[in-house]
């Protein structure tokens, strides 16, 4: 069963049967509450959820086949790649609750057909503070040898709030993106300075038919996005091990993804290759590695 966590400003809906996932996020706005991600809830929403967990990678590797230390490991796939790790569907255990905090657990142990080849434990943890909704992963390495990993958040946020049509402005920092020349979502070489069109350092607005799906390193870990006319804004910070970011702007949708993660796409292939921008960590067993990503809602009275 979802659970609901609220204060005075922020409501959120979490299922831990659907992967830990959040099914909708809403502001107070006057004496309404205002969904700033889409309510996956809702059946004219095409989302199943309004953002997902990806673990024990992000994004996509590529044919689902990689090697490390000296094998070469193929994992099932849904279509030409794995994507999105092997967590988002999983049914999670509650361990803890309160009104306004939940923290959730998978163990990969006592889960059926894990399509990853070492186990590991993973918990989220869900909180609001305020006008600030935390969330906190912590992957740990279970296993009897050393694994690969990574993980991200995958949210998606509503590109028009209060009409259709209103801008959105987006900014964020980063230094490089990866180049995609085959149009595959996978990096066809080295990250490289920003092409014009990928670069948000400074305020911009983000227009609907701006097609983005684009891998960023050098992330600092800050970014923002403003509906200037709704009066409404959020601020986002991550972890420093937040070293690389995905923008998902797809033509026609009514909605845009903001994606913290840890490794990039592809990231167990380019770490295999020996490149510095894989982001991909190599744990110990017993070893973890965490992250913290916080949006900060700022509404005008």
């Amino acid at each position: 069963m979802p659970v609901a966590l609220e204060n005075d400003t922020l409501r959120l809906i979490v299922d831990p049967a659907a992967g830990a996932s959040i099914l909708a996020l809403h502001v107070r706005h006057g004496q309404s509450w205002l969904p700033l991600m889409p309510d996956s809830r809702d059946p004219a929403c095409d989302l199943v959820t309004a953002c997902f967990i990806m673990a024990p990678y992000s994004n996509r590797i590529r044919d689902g086949a990689f090697p490390f230390q000296g094998h070469t490991l193929q994992l099932e796939r849904s279509d030409a790649h794995a994507i999105h790790g092997d967590v988002r569907t999983r049914c999670w255990n509650v361990i803890e609750r309160t009104d306004v905090m939940v923290r959730c657990q998978l163990d990969t142990t006592i889960q059926d057909q894990v399509n990853w080849p070492w186990p590991f434990i993973l918990d989220a943890v869900y909180s609001l503070d305020g006008d600030t909704l935390i969330a906190r992963l912590e992957l740990t390495n279970t296993a009897a040898e050393p694994a690969p990993a990574g993980f991200g958040w995958h949210p998606y946020f509503r590109r028009w709030l209060t009409r259709p049509g209103e801008p959105v402005m987006l900014r964020f920092g980063v230094e490089r993106a990866f180049p995609d020349a085959c149009g595959t979502r996978l990096p066809s070489g080295p990250a490289a300075v920003l092409p014009p069109d990928q670069d948000f350092r400074c305020v911009r607005e983000l227009k609907p038919e701006h097609f983005l799906d684009t891998c960023f390193t050098g992330y600092d870990g800050n970014g923002g996005v403003d509906w200037p006319e709704s009066g409404i804004g959020l601020r986002w910070s991550c972890s420093a091990s937040c070293t690389h970011l995905v923008v998902y702007n797809p033509a026609g949708k009514p909605y845009f993804a903001f994606e913290p993660v840890t490794n990039a796409n592809n990231g167990m292939n380019l770490y295999a290759a020996g490149d510095p921008d894989s982001g991909v960590r190599v744990l110990d067993p017993g070893e973890s590695m965490d992250a913290r990503f916080a949006t900060q809602v700022r509404t005008e009275t």
